[in-house]
């Protein structure tokens, strides 16, 4: 039997991992240790609750204002003594964070393979998503095992000259987590009505486009010309506007600035001015995002995950950012990047809104990211290639 340690810390990445964790713990082939960072503990609580996971080590790190520095220091030392006081035959480490690229680099240096799920995204751009697109890259360069979500993905890493023989094509875990929770709310009724009741605030008559922006990249004028574009979009009748806002606070700042008294945050509903089409949230959990997803008629996001999921919903996405390492979702014609800018931002949108044919071709596109079975084929490979 195989000891592995999985580390992850964001939401992103438990919300990515859990399926892979639940499936490994039953599976007689693995010892499987778990490793939070703990960097964003109260997010991650509740998907531990829901998927019914307990880490094995936390390493505490949740502090307020916090830096890239501070998160790979505490990640450094903390893992640094774990493999040092237990015996681990591979680590592994999902997709492209702070968390990922550190917890790599300890692992090579105790000559301790590392399995890279989610391996292969690229935007060509160092620069952007900052700092993901350096750890993924970073983390590629140490890893044995690397699983692709998709074929776009594995072409990128044999590019790179990595060998065919460590690069495997598994669809990626985030839709297995997609699936389960689609499967939890069919056959949990209490849990669709309380969050039929979480949200009574917003109109059933109305459509509902959904939106986060977050990008370290975009703060400031890029972020504020999108939230610019939202107030604009507000004017029409027929929809209305929920922002679950980021906590980092830069992003309140510029909502605040630019949103002001356009906007009613959620637990004001009840003294809402008639007519208001913006709400704003504080960030929402990850099974009740689902839901919200499921509802809305469009999104608005430059979230990587939301762009992975929301086709498996039959919800056309539009990509708030200049470049994404998901092309896979621009081909399949799932999503579309949208200008950074006021006034091209809203004829983007307005044009998916208002032209039947496009909004069918997005909404109806196939799921390029997976088919929610990427963990068994994970923990297969592993199994045979440890």
């Amino acid at each position: 039997m195989k000891t592995i340690l999985v580390v992850f810390g964001t939401r992103p990445e438990t919300i990515k991992i859990a399926p892979l964790i639940l499936k490994a713990k039953a599976d007689k082939r693995f010892n499987f240790l778990v490793c939070s960072t703990g960097q964003h503990r109260e997010m991650i609580k509740p998907l531990f609750d829901f998927f019914g996971i307990k880490p094995d080590f936390d390493l505490d790190l949740m502090k307020p204002g916090q830096t890239l520095v501070d998160i790979s220091m505490g990640v450094m030392k903390g893992l640094n003594e774990i493999l040092a006081q237990h015996k681990v035959d591979g680590v592994i480490v999902q997709g492209d964070t702070t968390s990922c690229f550190i917890a790599s680099m300890v692992s090579f240096y105790h000559r301790i393979p590392v399995i890279h799920v989610e391996a292969g995204l690229r935007s060509g751009d160092i620069e952007s998503p900052f700092p993901e697109e350096f750890n993924r890259l970073a983390t590629g360069l140490v890893a044995k095992l690397h699983f692709a979500p998709t074929e776009g993905a594995k072409n990128n890493l044999l590019r790179e000259h990595y060998s065919a023989d460590s690069v495997f094509v598994t669809g990626n875990t985030g839709i297995d987590a997609l699936f389960e929770v689609k499967k939890k709310l069919a056959e949990t009724p209490d849990l669709a009505r309380s969050f039929q009741k979480q949200f009574s605030f917003l109109n059933p008559d109305k459509k509902l486009v959904l939106s986060t922006v977050h990008r370290r990249e975009s703060f400031g004028g890029p972020m504020e010309e999108v939230m610019k574009g939202l107030v604009a979009l507000s004017e029409r009748e027929d929809l209305e506007i929920l922002i679950p806002l980021h906590m980092n606070p830069q992003v309140r700042k510029s909502a605040e600035k630019i949103f002001g008294n356009q906007a009613t945050w959620v637990q004001n509903a009840a003294n809402a001015p008639a007519g208001n089409k913006i709400w704003l949230c504080e960030p929402v959990d990850y099974v009740p995002f689902v839901y919200l997803m499921d509802r809305a008629h469009l999104i608005v996001t430059d979230s990587g995950g939301v762009q992975e999921e929301a086709p498996s919903l039959a919800k056309p996405i539009l990509v708030a950012r200049e470049k994404t390492e998901r092309p896979e979702a621009i081909a399949a014609g799932t999503s579309k990047l949208i200008p950074l800018e006021e006034k091209a931002f809203l004829k983007t949108v307005l044009e998916v809104l208002d032209t039947k044919e496009i909004y069918n071709q997005m909404s109806q596109a196939k799921n390029p990211f997976g088919d929610g079975k990427a963990a068994e084929r994970i923990l297969d490979i592993m199994a045979e290639k440890l």
